[in-house]
């Protein structure tokens, strides 16, 4: 993207901490629609809300298409890359766990594993004007917040940020498939699960430590994602690693083994024959392939 403005309004923690308390809000504009190609890869949730624009991106290399308006979210980690983009206005808000934990309030709001954390199903909504219109409503009440700071500052960021979350839940459910028959309470089981693999996958690869955890069978738990859509744990939790592989493998310079070590798995040897498995090729190929894809 072309920048000819950006504005970022933070928010400062007047209570002195070792771990820092991050919330910002960016705004973006230009001049003239433009095109660019990039990657960045996200250290803290990120919320991209594109209020008039278009483009085609990808989310940890799945494909997503934004026309007129829409939003992105993204977990620490994930890879947002601009295929190309055609952007007047946007916004970018970052906040980290120390500010508000999704894990935590996932249960108050139920983002954790549906908005975040759930790398087999990245959020990409499309928005409608009036869609468009609330959701930077409560944008320029942040940034209000931010530039006046006022009685329970804190308290009153959290406060848009959840009605942010809340409102794009309920557009995210507007938009997805028919909720399963086996009702919220099965929802909320797989949207653990997922949340579990994504923060312990390089310690835990056994079906049955994520079981355990959600007090479940793991026979019950492969039959709530299968009634979902989803693949079997086994195959859930080897796509996390071979997603992290994928993510080092293009924007690191680790070797094979450094990965293989880094994911967990003290022989490489197997850690490339998983990879192959999940993909055919192995990861050396895959990064060669990557390496001429950008010449």
């Amino acid at each position: 993207m072309s920048i000819s403005t950006l504005q970022k309004y933070q928010f400062k923690n007047p209570l002195a901490s070792s771990t820092p308390v991050v919330f910002e809000v960016e705004s973006f504009r230009v001049t003239k629609d433009c095109t660019a190609h990039h990657s960045h890869r996200s250290e803290q949730y990120k919320i991209i809300f594109i209020e008039d624009g278009s483009g085609s991106y990808q989310i940890d290399f799945q494909e997503f298409k934004i026309e007129s308006s829409g939003i992105f979210c993204l977990s620490p980690g994930q890879v947002l890359t601009v295929e190309s983009e055609s952007t007047k206005a946007a916004y970018q808000i970052s906040f980290n766990r120390e500010f508000y934990c999704v894990e935590t309030h996932g249960k108050e709001i139920a983002c954790n594993g549906v908005l975040f954390n759930n790398i087999h199903r990245a959020t990409c909504l499309q928005l409608s004007a009036a869609d468009s219109a609330y959701f930077k409503q409560l944008v320029e009440n942040m940034i209000r917040e931010l530039e006046n700071p006022g009685k329970a500052h804190q308290d009153m960021l959290e406060t848009y940020l959840r009605m942010f979350l809340i409102e794009a839940l309920r557009k995210h459910d507007e938009q997805a498939a028919a909720i399963p028959v086996e009702g919220e309470e099965s929802n909320r089981l797989v949207g653990d699960f997922i949340a579990l693999v994504d923060k312990h996958f390089r310690k835990k690869k056994a079906v049955s430590e994520y079981a355990d955890l959600l007090f479940v069978s793991p026979k019950s738990l492969a039959k709530r994602l299968n009634a979902q859509g989803y693949p079997t744990p086994t195959e859930v939790i080897r796509n996390r690693i071979v997603l992290e592989a994928k993510r080092d493998l293009r924007f690191t310079q680790k070797s094979v083994k450094e990965i293989a070590f880094d994911l967990g798995f003290d022989d490489p040897g197997y850690f490339t024959r998983l990879f192959k498995k999940a993909g055919n090729d192995s990861p050396a190929a895959y990064r060669l392939a990557y390496l001429g894809q950008e010449h």
